[in-house]
């Protein structure tokens, strides 16, 4: 999660019910906050598609996935 701070903050959970429930925890901690990411994840920025290949602190890594043509 983006905290609006200029930090990501990490969420380890064994099981959905124990995620959503830090997820609650952490938006109440920072109203202000930004995005959720997760590693794997296909996001689309200016129309290029990017997997999120990492998540630290001060740093999301992204890799730039080639265009599937038609």
């Amino acid at each position: 999660m983006d905290t609006g701070q200029g930090r990501f903050e990490q969420i380890n959970a064994a099981t959905e019910e124990e995620l959503k429930q830090k997820m609650l925890e952490l938006e109440g901690k920072f109203p202000e906050h930004g995005g959720w990411f997760r590693e794997g994840e296909v996001i689309e920025i200016r129309g290029s598609k990017f997997r999120v290949q990492s998540v630290k602190p001060n740093q999301l890594r992204l890799k730039l996935l080639q265009r599937k043509e038609a």
